[in-house]
């Protein structure tokens, strides 16, 4: 799964910088985000838990989280008052379906980056990591017509109502995983992960001229390296 998911992340950032992604491949859009997650899932595999337990939890992450969004766009509550497109595929109730996946994706790469033995420190690492990602894709998924926000203000025209609403879910669900030590092997694919998606939108970000974005996907990922090689990541490399 590592290796597609690569090879549609290079192959669609290129078309997306240049001549942009045809109508034939549209589909692909939300096709990447079904491998994000399964992406972050292979990772989180080789902890060895038991595959019903992975499988049911990211499933009910899946639903609690397109819940949320089926009430944000009904009712404008928690995120703000915002549509989907049609670009991400098929949706259900005005939300693709492909969202549930790109919510997997990232609780389960920012849990797998926390090496606390504390359930709340972790939350609050987990909320801050998918608000941190969030400030980066959300501008650019936005100027892109993936989704519309209604109104102006914010952040790039995003209510910040929003990146609190992603802060508590992200807070609530990291509840649903175990407290475990993180091998350093496995810690570097999350990181790795991670620095890919975040420098993906930041990019993507440049021809809109959203500079903060990109300057703040530059930051994050250049503190997961240095947290990988000089911080508390190295002490479970050999757990």
């Amino acid at each position: 799964m590592g290796k597609l998911f690569v090879f549609w992340y290079v192959v669609g950032l290129l078309l997306m910088l240049t001549v942009g992604v045809p109508d034939w491949l549209a589909f692909s859009n939300g096709l990447f985000l079904v491998f994000f997650a399964c992406c972050a899932l292979d990772i989180e595999r080789q902890l060895g838990e038991k595959r019903v337990i992975r499988w049911s939890r990211a499933f009910a992450a899946g639903l609690l989280t397109f819940s949320v969004e089926w009430l944000g766009v009904a009712t404008g509550w928690p995120f703000g008052s915002y549509h989907y497109t049609d670009v991400l595929g098929f949706s259900l109730g005005g939300v693709p379906l492909t969202i549930a996946f790109a919510w997997v994706g990232v609780i389960v790469t920012a849990v797998l980056l926390s090496d606390s033995g504390s359930k709340w420190i972790r939350a609050l690492w987990a909320g801050l990591c998918t608000v941190i990602f969030d400030l980066v894709l959300d501008p650019v998924a936005y100027a892109r017509g993936f989704w519309s926000w209604e109104g102006e203000g914010g952040y790039y025209g995003i209510p910040f109502t929003n990146f609190a609403s992603w802060f508590i879910i992200s807070f609530a669900l990291s509840f649903l995983f175990p407290i475990r030590k993180t091998p350093f092997p496995i810690r570097r694919k999350a990181v790795r992960l991670s620095q890919m998606m975040l420098l993906m939108f930041g990019v993507l970000g440049l021809p809109e001229r959203q500079y903060l974005p990109i300057l703040i996907a530059v930051a994050a990922s250049a503190l997961l390296e240095r947290g990988l090689r000089h911080g508390s990541f190295k002490r479970t490399s050999r757990i």
